[in-house]
């Protein structure tokens, strides 16, 4: 799935991904012709991974719908609990005492990332800024709510980016 999204994300033209969508809702091997190069490992990928769900489903008895596994999938998705839901059970606190307490933690963390970032280290600056950033990502990514599940609590993040950047 990941490489999927990355593949939207940064690796392809618009007109690439758009012959990539039409294959993908196809699903069929025919469609791997239309592909550019690049994209026809990934499609292989996804039509491999297809393949595979439907053979396991075929063993015990289910055919393979589309939007029948999708919403079945919703339907009995189990909730995993995030560190609130955690700490609200362990210390009978109530979410917005859980919540708060989490972000104090975090509010830590950063500190002593940021201490040890300044430090001297045997590692490659390039690593640490990259696995920085990797932090940095996350943080904003989840600052919110779940984007990475909820796309849309970006939008305001990514316009200020893209549409309405800093003057310089």
């Amino acid at each position: 799935m990941i490489l999927v999204d990355d593949t939207y994300d940064n690796y392809a033209t618009y007109e690439e991904l758009q012959i990539l969508t039409k294959a993908i809702e196809r699903l069929e091997i025919e469609a791997l012709e239309t592909l550019p190069d690049t994209m026809k490992d990934i499609y292989h990928i996804i039509l491999n991974t297809y393949e595979e769900i439907k053979m396991e489903l075929g063993k015990i008895g289910c055919s393979f719908g589309a939007e029948y596994a999708k919403a079945e999938m919703e339907r009995k998705r189990e909730h995993v609990a995030s560190a609130v839901d955690c700490y609200m059970k362990e210390h009978a606190k109530s979410q917005e005492e859980a919540t708060e307490i989490i972000w104090k933690e975090i509010s830590k963390a950063w500190k002593d990332i940021t201490e040890m970032h300044q430090k001297p280290t045997p590692l490659p600056a390039a690593l640490i800024e990259r696995l920085l950033n990797y932090a940095r990502f996350y943080h904003v990514l989840y600052e919110q709510g779940d984007a990475y599940t909820h796309p849309q609590l970006m939008k305001a993040q990514v316009a200020s980016l893209f549409v309405n950047p800093v003057p310089l």
